[in-house]
Order: C-alpha cells, then sequence, then structure tokens
C-alpha cells in the first residue's frame, strides 16, 4: 500500500519518530517506574492554560472518562467508556481494543490522545466474572477451532457496538485485542471500516505459554531502537547520489506520562488475574495458541481495511517472525516502527496518532477505488 504523507508539516512531524526497518530505529531508555498510587498524567498538563480551550477539552475528557457505563455481555458486565472529542473529524467511531491484562487506566493517555485527534472513542474493562455465551449455528461455524476465551471478548466487544448502536466503525487493537477485534470482524463484517493492529496477537507462527510469559517478562528490557541515531555527512551524501534523504533520528525520551502508564500497568495486570485466575489463565493460554493469518486474509477480501503496526523491539511478539509469517496482499501495510510491545500505550503523542493518521490513509485508499 502506497501510503500518502500527510500534508499539514506539524502532524508530519509527528511520524518523524516513526520509522520502517530499513530506515532504522530509536527510543529513549525507560526510566524509573513511579510509584504504584500516582496518577497517569495528562497530555494537556504542559500546554494547558486556566480557563483556555485545552483545559476545557481536558475537563470533558476526564468528566467522560470517569462515566464508565456498566454494560451486560457475553463475557460479562464491562466497564465501558464512550468519549466523545470536542470537535469531531468524522461520524465514524473508533473502538480501541486493549491488549491481555491491560485496563482503562493504562490507556489513559492513549485514549485521551485519540480524542485530541477528533476521534470519538469507545474502550472498555473486560470483565472477569460471569456472562454467558451464545453462539448461533452460523457463528459456531464461522469460529471453527478459535480459543472460547478469545471467541468470548469478541463477542463481549459486539455486545458493546450493538449497545452503544455505534454503526459502523474503524478500530485500533493492541496485542490480544488484535485477536479480539478479528473474530469480531468475522462475525460481523459490516461493522467494521478499517482496522489498525500494534503489536498483536496471533501472527507469529508456532508459539507455546513459557516463551510467551517470557516475552512479556522483557518489556523492561532497554530497547535499542528508542536511541537516537544520528546520520553522517558521508551516509548523507551516499543518499543524495541516490536521489534519496538520510534522516537522523533523534531519541524518544521516557516522559512522566509513559513512566506513570508503566506503572499502571504494573499495578492493574495482577489485580486482572486475581479477580479470576482460571479466565486469565485460560486466555494467556490462548494468545500462545492462536492464529489469525488466514483470518485477517478473510478480512482483507470482505473489503475491511488492514495496517499492522510492529515495534523493533516487540519482545512479545516479534517483529521479524511476524514478517515472516504473514502473505502478500492480505494486509494493506505494514510498519516496523520504532520500540516495544507497549508504545502506543506509553507514547501516544507517536504511535496512537500515527495509527489514528493509518485510519485515515486507509479510508482514503478506500474513497479512491
Amino acid at each position: 500500500m502506497s501510503m500518502e504523507g500527510p500534508r499539514d508539516p506539524s502532524r508530519r512531524s509527528v511520524l518523524k519518530g516513526i520509522a520502517g526497518v530499513a530506515a532504522g530505529a530509536a527510543l529513549g531508555a525507560a526510566g524509573a517506574i513511579p510509584k504504584p498510587e500516582e496518577e497517569v498524567p495528562s497530555i494537556y498538563s504542559k500546554h494547558m492554560k486556566e480557563g483556555g480551550m485545552e483545559k476545557t477539552a481536558r475537563n470533558s475528557f476526564d468528566r467522560q472518562f470517569a462515566n464508565k457505563e456498566r454494560i451486560e455481555t457475553a463475557g460479562g458486565t464491562a466497564e465501558v467508556v464512550d468519549i466523545h472529542p470536542e470537535h469531531a473529524k468524522n461520524d465514524v467511531p473508533v473502538l480501541f481494543a486493549p491488549a491481555w491484562a491491560c485496563t482503562l487506566p493504562v490507556y489513559k493517555p492513549a485514549l485521551e490522545t485519540l480524542v485530541k485527534e477528533g476521534r470519538r472513542t469507545v474502550s472498555l474493562n473486560h470483565p472477569r466474572t460471569g456472562g454467558s455465551m451464545q453462539l448461533t449455528e452460523e457463528e459456531q461455524t464461522l469460529v471453527g477451532t478459535y480459543p472460547t476465551a478469545e471467541v468470548r471478548k469478541a463477542k463481549t466487544l459486539l455486545d458493546i457496538v450493538h449497545h452503544k448502536q455505534l454503526g459502523q466503525l474503524d478500530a485500533i487493537a493492541h496485542s490480544e485485542g488484535a485477536v479480539n477485534v478479528a473474530i469480531a470482524a468475522l462475525l460481523e463484517p459490516e461493522k467494521f471500516r478499517n482496522i489498525v493492529f500494534f503489536g498483536p496477537a496471533g501472527l507469529i507462527g508456532e508459539d507455546t505459554l513459557s516463551r510467551l510469559m517470557q516475552g512479556f517478562a522483557a518489556q523492561g528490557a532497554e530497547k535499542p531502537t528508542l536511541r537516537e541515531i544520528p546520520v553522517s555527512e558521508e551516509a548523507k551524501q551516499a543518499a543524495e547520489e541516490r536521489g534519496q534523504v538520510a534522516i537522523a533520528y533523534p531519541a524518544i525520551e521516557a516522559t512522566d506520562v509513559s513512566k506513570a502508564v508503566g506503572a499502571a500497568a504494573n499495578r492493574e495486570a495482577p489485580w486482572y488475574m486475581a479477580k479470576n485466575p482460571v479466565r486469565a489463565f485460560s486466555e494467556g493460554w490462548a494468545l500462545s495458541q492462536v492464529q489469525i493469518h488466514d483470518l485477517i486474509a478473510k478480512l482483507h477480501e470482505k473489503g475491511i481495511g488492514i495496517v499492522i503496526m510492529s515495534g523493533v523491539d516487540d519482545s512479545v511478539f516479534p517483529t521479524e517472525k511476524m514478517a515472516t509469517f504473514l502473505r502478500k496482499g492480505t494486509i494493506d501495510g505494514f510498519l516496523s516502527v520504532r520500540g516495544g510491545h507497549g508504545q502506543i500505550g506509553e507514547t501516544p503523542e507517536r504511535y496512537m496518532v500515527a495509527a489514528e493518521q493509518m485510519l485515515e490513509a486507509l479510508e482514503r485508499k478506500r474513497s479512491a477505488r
């Protein structure tokens, strides 16, 4: 897919830190983790003026984020946020599907970023207990051997879509959320317009639970692609002779937001698992076994736009394995980006913005057909 770059220079600069493997990589060291009781800071905090428009937007976001609706779903009672921007870019909502053991507090800055981009944003805390999943014969045939734990989460998403009467939507899915959204789109493809998968599960081939847990545990390690990548004068000259431009990539330093997001993830995950250890284990096991290569191909055949973003330093679902198993023509774009598995939550001002821009690019492609 040939993605048209943003014409606005200020938006173009956002993508300067996002690059393919061929172009290079970078992002700053994670830094110290704040105390668990510290609140995830606002992305507006640096620029907020008393009585100004950004404070109004911030207050609106906080009010809507706190107003969690309890919706009965296949998985139990889900806590759902439905956040409307001050000025909507369009009338198509974005469903954000979370990673395994990640909750709304972990993604607060990411959701705020998406809303700031002008998109109505819907997301959830997946229920840990209760629920009753009923599948029609047609649905049972469609989901086939996909793990029950993942089908339940897919049906949970669809129950929310129906309850909120969202109509057709775009989706951004992180990690396990990719499996949930993909199965949901298989069941009801007419509901999904374009999807961006960030660090998706189910695309690296044969896996084991022990390898997956090691990948999760390694997330705290330094991410080499977050460092500065300078370009020598010789490299610049050589690129110029080839009619190309060599770009230097600055380090992306840790921020108060990224540190607080890491602390929130560390705080929320144990509670997520403790609330229902059996369900949590079944989900973890399913993540290590599920394969969605063919499923994504089916969704693409049905006209759903698909872009995959994967961090070069992702220890959970490694990019190099993912690239090996994806088949040409089954997606619209694959972006190898700097950083690790959780970058969309830790550095949303770059990665969530880039994901939303990919949704825009997919829609431009659709409109041009």
